[in-house]
Parts: C-alpha cells; sequence; structure tokens
C-alpha cells in the first residue's frame, strides 16, 4: 500500500527535476546567445547593452579595452546578489549567479577568440542592421531567461525589486536606467575621439538599441498570446456559458450584480481566456445574443492551469 502511495510523489518528483534541467539547459542556450551579441554585435558597432553589462562595456570602451567588461561584471553583481539571497527566492538567486557567472566567463572567452564579424559595421547601413539585430536578440534572451525564473544579474535584480514593491513593468524599469549609460556613452565618444557627431550617433544607436531590447523583452515576458479578460452582460447568459464551457474548455464565474437604470437583478459572464481565443468566444456570445454587450480587458498576467505556471 505505501509503495502505491509514494509511486505518484516519486513521479512528480521526477517530473520536477526534468523540468528544472530543461529550464537550465535553456538558461544555458540563451545566455550564451546573449554573450555572442554582444561580442559579435554590439562591441564591433561600438554601443552599449543595458544594466550592468552596459556599464561595463562602457568602461572597456573608456579604458581602451585595459578594463574589460566581464571583469567589471563580476565585482559588480556580487553586491547584487547578496541582495537577492537576501530579498528575492533562493532558485531565482542561484540560477542568477549561475548565469551571471557563465555569461562573464563566456564574454572573457569570445572576446580573445576573435571571432568572425557576421556584419561590417564599417559601413553605416550594416552597423544599424548589426546593432538592432543585437537589441531584438538581447531582449528575447533575456525575456526567456526570466520568464524561466533566473535573469542575468546586475538590473535584472534591481528591476525584479522595483517591480515587487512597485509592480512597474521591468522592460520600463531597465529601459529608464539604461538611457543614462547610453548618453555616458555617448560623452565618451565624443571626449575620446574628439568628435561630437561620433558621439551623438553612439548614444543615440544605443537608446535606438535599448529601446528595441525592452520592447523585445516585454513581449517575452507576457508572451505573445494575451489573455484577456471578458465580462459578458446578457439576458442569455445561461446558454452562452455551457457554449463556452463545452466548446472552449474556458472556465465560466458568475457574478450577480443589478443593472442602475432597470433596477432588474442580472449575471455578468466573467472569462479569462487567450488572444486566439477570443473570436470563438465573441462569435458564441453574438451567435446566443446579437446584443450582448462585452467588455474585453488587457489582462497582464495569469498564473494557474491553463495559463502560466510557477517555475
Amino acid at each position: 500500500m505505501n509503495r502505491i502511495e509514494q509511486q505518484p510523489n516519486m513521479q512528480t518528483r521526477g517530473q520536477r527535476i526534468l523540468r528544472e534541467v530543461r529550464a537550465i539547459a535553456l538558461m544555458v542556450l540563451m545566455i550564451t546567445v546573449e554573450a555572442l551579441a554582444v561580442t559579435l554585435l554590439y562591441t564591433p558597432a561600438g554601443v552599449v547593452t543595458g544594466g550592468v553589462t552596459g556599464i561595463g562595456m562602457l568602461i572597456s570602451y573608456a579604458t581602451g579595452g585595459v578594463f574589460p567588461s566581464w571583469l567589471f561584471i563580476v565585482i559588480a553583481n556580487t553586491p547584487l546578489l547578496i541582495l537577492a539571497f537576501r530579498y528575492l527566492h533562493i532558485r531565482f538567486t542561484i540560477y542568477s549567479l549561475l548565469m551571471t557567472a557563465l555569461f562573464s566567463v563566456e564574454l572573457a572567452i569570445f572576446q580573445n577568440l576573435h571571432l568572425l564579424q557576421p556584419f561590417d559595421v564599417s559601413e553605416p547601413a550594416w552597423r544599424v542592421v548589426s546593432v538592432f539585430f543585437g537589441a531584438v536578440t538581447m531582449g528575447f534572451a533575456g525575456g526567456v531567461i526570466v520568464r524561466l525564473g533566473g535573469s542575468t544579474g546586475g538590473m535584472d535584480i534591481v528591476s525584479l525589486l522595483l517591480n515587487r514593491k512597485y509592480s512597474i513593468s521591468m522592460g520600463t524599469i531597465s529601459m529608464a536606467l539604461n538611457v543614462v549609460i547610453a548618453i555616458a556613452l555617448g560623452a565618451v565618444r565624443a571626449i575620446g575621439a574628439h568628435d561630437f557627431r561620433s558621439g551623438v550617433e553612439s548614444g543615440a544607436l544605443s537608446i535606438i538599441a535599448l529601446f528595441m531590447t525592452s520592447i523585445s523583452f516585454n513581449n517575452i515576458i507576457l508572451g505573445v498570446n494575451r489573455t484577456k479578460t471578458l465580462f459578458i452582460i446578457s439576458d442569455k447568459w445561461d446558454e452562452i456559458a455551457p457554449d463556452v464551457l463545452n466548446k472552449m474548455h474556458r472556465g465560466v464565474t458568475y457574478i450577480p450584480c443589478r443593472g442602475a437604470y432597470t433596477n432588474r437583478e442580472k449575471t455578468l459572464v466573467y472569462i479569462l481566456t487567450r488572444t486566439i481565443e477570443l473570436g470563438h468566444i465573441r462569435r458564441i456570445v453574438l451567435e446566443k445574443d446579437p446584443k450582448a454587450i462585452i467588455s474585453i480587458i488587457d489582462t497582464r498576467e495569469v498564473i494557474g492551469k491553463g495559463f502560466s505556471a510557477v517555475n
């Protein structure tokens, strides 16, 4: 009897381990993509990414590579990771520590390998392409890592702490902090090269890249197939709800309410669904009641069965 009861628990434990292994493997892949993007796309174009990595790149540019960016990343992340151990989830902090260490090691290796550059950044058009491609890549990879429960350390930790306290988008927080870094790069370029135009170009390209990274990052965090909240007001609520349950397999909640104008008792239908399912639900409602009122609201995130899972 004990063996039978323990078997599901063992299976659950095995599934959890497998899920964690997959998450770590994907995070390692994404952190490698980020390191390659910095080495092959950002550095040749002379622009910066955001956060601690961006500050490290800025210092590296200013010192002519004497103080490498990967060394600054290690130094700067140490107190931030201690802060994460104090205030954030232990799993997140351990993963952030692993990703930060791997990122620093890979940057050091890639910078010394003299890899083949994919774009000729001496041409202005190809420089822009390199920056844009790097920005989207960085945002995508960073978003995947955060969705899996990790981070690249640095400003990700600061953004998460501020996000928890003030519920501000992580991408928005990062963007605000990173604009300062981009402006500083412009100043360093202008002073170092004695060329104001060169500084403005580098700073402007960095700001554009940061903006694109923020968009890419936020889209990965929120998901392309967004969640929608539907409030449906209809006298045929008892016909609409069963169809949604049976055809769409989405949960439906009834909310008793009273119309202010008619002073009649009504039943409000509350549904959480995905963007791709929205058209089908709309058809179900309007086929049952063409006069129905449907309120559709963007929902930031839903955690639970059928939606996002907590990693």
